[in-house]
């Protein structure tokens, strides 16, 4: 089974020149830092894209790429990863998960924002069960620093690029 691979918007868009990704073979997805810092948990499962919680429920390795401003590490990645996989755990394999974050347990600080989760949330989370084949959740992230952060013109030329590429080599 191959991974399956996903950009964060916006910062990640830079992995498809750094790792040479074909535009083609990847996903885009939007776990936004913003969503952390106002400690809106709900909403990054909310936003959380239909076709990264199939894979996963499927049992694909999804790999997430992120940028971090001028840092090794975005939170999208630090903290993302370690939430989606508590929740998703919680309630498709009823297990739980012990999320670490610099260092430290978080089990707590997460669990607070697991019981505050929405109807809709947890029905949509819910959703996915019925499609299950995997015994865990396979998420990694890949992350670096960036001077770039949401510098759009940056991102854009990125995109473009790549999209010109993919359009020459299809013509041969």
């Amino acid at each position: 089974m191959s991974d399956k691979i996903f950009i964060n918007l916006t910062n990640g868009i830079e992995a498809l020149d750094k790792y040479n990704l074909d535009i083609e073979k990847v996903n885009f997805i939007r776990i936004q830092s913003s969503h952390f810092e106002a400690h809106k948990y709900d909403d990054i499962i909310l936003d959380l894209d239909h076709n990264f919680l199939m894979s996963l429920a499927l049992g694909f390795k999804c790999i997430i790429y992120d940028f971090g401003a001028r840092a090794d590490s975005s939170k999208a990645i630090r903290l993302g990863i370690p939430w989606i996989k508590f929740v998703l755990t919680k309630r498709w394999y009823d297990k739980s998960y012990t999320p670490i974050v610099n260092y430290k347990n978080i089990s707590d600080q997460f669990n607070k924002y697991f019981n505050g989760l929405s109807n809709r949330t947890k029905k949509k989370i819910d959703y996915y069960k019925k499609y299950i084949l995997a015994d865990d959740v396979n998420v990694e992230g890949v992350c670096s620093s960036t001077l770039m952060d949401n510098n759009l013109d940056f991102y854009k030329s990125i995109l473009d690029k790549k999209i010109n590429l993919s359009a020459v080599s299809q013509s041969f």
